[in-house]
């Protein structure tokens, strides 16, 4: 072969690669920019504006975790039905009960055949590298997302990995009440025994001990259990409302942690003046310790407390014999209906400033951050994060989307607001749940419910006016500084996790011995110590680290 034939076909082969490159990066995607693929006619497959959302028919596989009260299948409901006639894209779902999510979702993220998007929670920071980031698609596909997380800067914050990407939407779901957590005390019975509501760790002790001595409820026995509680089946969980760690507000103390929306992960730490201290080996754990071990040993506690399951302790509940309990979210949930409206809820106890101390939501309803979540097999991210914004950009699809069609689980009344339809339930559906999380995503969703959403619903049942007045009645005292929601590097999440459950289990253990047996300095010391052999300050270390940044970005 002559030297000038080598170097035409050199130059022939450069060409050639240099054409299928510039080929590649139009019609490839780029999940910075969007996919670029056009249709036989040269217009774009998917539409930045309008609808349909797609100018040819694609196909979208979905995978799901599906609500335990969903009775019907996604492609049954009507947000699904309406949305494949209005965008052009057809889905192929697959629903997974929530009881296997974790199992199946680990399993599919290690397989090679991944759906086009996840919908489900997901520990990002794990699976990130299965997932587009969706940064900078936001403004052109799914500005509504993009307005909302300028609005709501602490949502984006919890919903975006320290690599400073945002791999998946949020739930959200706004109701306006950032008090989960009650304190309930039998009403009746105070006034059977002129008593006052108490508003110290004193008065609540004199209360107390009249329920154990004085026959509030009138019957000629002493059956009444002035207070008690339930530390759950699994005693490393401690997030419980009706678990005994509420009652560490009374001393100031609040147990905070990263993750959970409600109480965090309760990994018995909080903020306070920009630190992080742990509150197990703060001075005034001593004192909540001192003064339980007090109710316990003086027959004012139940004592079934630290063995009895919970429906054991709402057994109990529902016979009217609790004297005073903390609770979540209805009071009725520990009591029954029976005897729920003897029942007031009234503000944690003062601690010796003369402070009361509640542990707030973080988030005034229900959030989800990891939901929404487009994988890296898929062809069309765009096209997805345009259906996202979609079933979330006017009020009307919202609604579809998390509540279902009018007239099914919710009506318009005369002055134009929304309520529920509680009060009966067509053929096939037995709860208010089963219907509402069939006919639409319900809490499996991927939408965004906000306050102007949450004005629109009219409060007409008792318990939920009785719910808000709860929370009214908290608003002033919600603690301010708290370690906000988000996710941390994966090695420090990793390293939290496991530290964190033995941290739990012992702390749990410590807790029922010293209320059970009583506790004093002797006792405090060795658990100081323990905490040491924990390396506890590893532990909040990593929290304030996590704490800084948050602040730093949060400004």
């Amino acid at each position: 072969m002559s030297k000038k034939l080598s170097k035409s076909l050199c130059i022939l082969v450069l060409v050639v690669f240099t054409i299928s490159m510039i080929s590649g990066c139009v019609a490839g995607k780029d999940p910075d920019k969007g996919n670029t693929e056009t249709t036989k006619d040269s217009k774009p497959v998917v539409n930045k504006t309008g609808l349909p959302i797609v100018n040819e028919p694609i196909t979208l596989k979905m995978m799901v975790s599906k609500h335990r009260n969903d009775k019907i299948t996604w492609a049954e409901k009507p947000c699904i039905i309406k949305a494949e006639e209005e965008t052009g894209i057809k889905f192929e779902w697959t629903e997974i009960q929530g009881s296997a999510w974790n199992e199946m979702l680990g399993v599919t993220l290690a397989s090679k055949d991944l759906p086009d998007a996840i919908i489900g929670g997901a520990n990002l920071p794990l699976y990130a590298d299965s997932f587009l980031p969706l940064n900078n698609l936001l403004g052109d596909y799914a500005p509504y997302a993009q307005e909302y997380f300028n609005k709501h800067p602490e949502i984006k914050f919890a919903s975006t990995l320290p690599d400073g990407n945002l791999y998946s939407l949020p739930l959200v779901h706004i109701t306006g009440n950032n008090a989960p957590v009650g304190y309930a005390i039998n009403k009746v019975w105070l006034d059977n025994l002129s008593l006052d509501i108490p508003e110290t760790t004193e008065e609540l002790y004199n209360v107390l001990k009249a329920f154990k001595e004085k026959d509030p409820n009138k019957n000629n026995e002493q059956d009444e259990i002035p207070y008690s509680c339930f530390q759950n089946e699994n005693t490393a969980n401690t997030d419980s409302p009706s678990s005994i760690n509420t009652m560490i507000w009374n001393f100031g103390l609040v147990n905070d942690g990263i993750g959970n929306p409600f109480t965090g992960t309760s990994d018995y730490v909080m903020a306070e003046n920009g630190k992080v201290l742990f509150v197990p080996t703060d001075e005034r754990f001593y004192d909540f310790l001192e003064y339980m071990s007090k109710l316990f040993s003086e027959g004012l506690m139940d004592r079934d407390s630290f063995v009895q399951k919970n429906q054991d302790y709402k057994a109990k509940g529902n016979k009217g014999l609790i004297g005073f309990f903390t609770y979540g979210g209805y009071e009725d949930t520990v009591v029954g209906t029976e005897y729920s409206d003897q029942y007031i809820n009234i503000l944690p106890m003062k601690d010796k400033n003369g402070n009361h101390t509640i542990m707030p939501t973080k988030i005034s309803g229900d959030f989800t951050y990891s939901v929404f979540k487009i994988t890296t097999a898929c062809k069309y991210p765009e096209a997805l994060l345009r259906l996202w914004d979609y079933a979330n950009s006017t009020f009307e699809n919202r609604l579809l989307w998390s509540w279902g069609v009018e007239n099914e689980a919710w009506e318009k009344l005369d002055d134009g607001k929304i309520a529920k339809i509680t009060s009966s339930f067509p053929e096939g559906f037995s709860t208010y749940s089963e219907l509402r999380n069939s006919r639409s995503t319900g809490m499996s969703g991927f939408w965004i419910w906000d306050e102007d959403d949450y004005n629109m619903f009219s409060i007409t049942e008792p318990r939920d006016k009785k719910y808000l007045e709860k929370g009214e009645s908290y608003k002033p005292y919600l603690k301010k500084d708290l370690i906000p929601l988000g996710q941390d590097e994966l090695e420090v999440t990793q390293d939290r996790a496991t530290m964190s459950t033995e941290i739990k289990n012992y702390i749990t253990n410590f807790v029922a011995e010293s209320v059970i047996k009583g506790i004093d300095r002797s006792r405090w010391e060795t658990h100081l110590e323990n905490c040491r052999k924990l390396d506890v300050e590893k532990f909040v270390n990593d929290y304030q680290n996590y704490y800084d940044r948050a602040q730093e970005m949060l400004k």
